[in-house]
């Protein structure tokens, strides 16, 4: 299991992809609202953790692992906005409300949101 903070990077990472599949720590840092040496801190962590492949010139690819992570984190989120839509909440508090609650949630539970969501319609 990867931690709130390393999901919010992967995050982070995926939205920022370019064309070319990659990102650089510069643009890592201004999206997080950190520091360079903090998001480049950070990216050499995921590096060691085969998360991400962190080249000189602070360019970011994220690896198959990594890749596969984003896509679950961005499912995950996708799921629990339906859900939030489904059960009322206003739009603009949508966002806000699923980041509080996105990192905590187990995958189990994501599953069965999913299936409920599915038969809901």
């Amino acid at each position: 299991m990867v931690s709130a903070n390393r999901e919010k990077h992967l995050w982070e990472i995926y939205t920022n992809l370019n064309e070319e599949g990659y990102t650089r720590v510069s643009q890592l840092a201004k999206s997080l609202q950190v520091s360079v040496p903090s998001a480049s801190k950070m990216a050499k962590k995921l590096n060691e953790e085969n998360l991400i492949q962190f080249q000189r010139y602070g360019i970011i690819t994220l690896t198959e692992k990594g890749n596969e992570i984003s896509k679950g984190l961005i499912r995950r989120h996708k799921i629990l906005v339906h859900l939030f839509e489904v059960i009322g909440i206003e739009q603009e508090k949508i966002e806000n409300e699923v980041k509080n609650v996105e990192t905590y949630i187990s995958s189990e539970v994501i599953e069965k949101l999913e299936r409920f969501l599915m038969n809901y319609h």
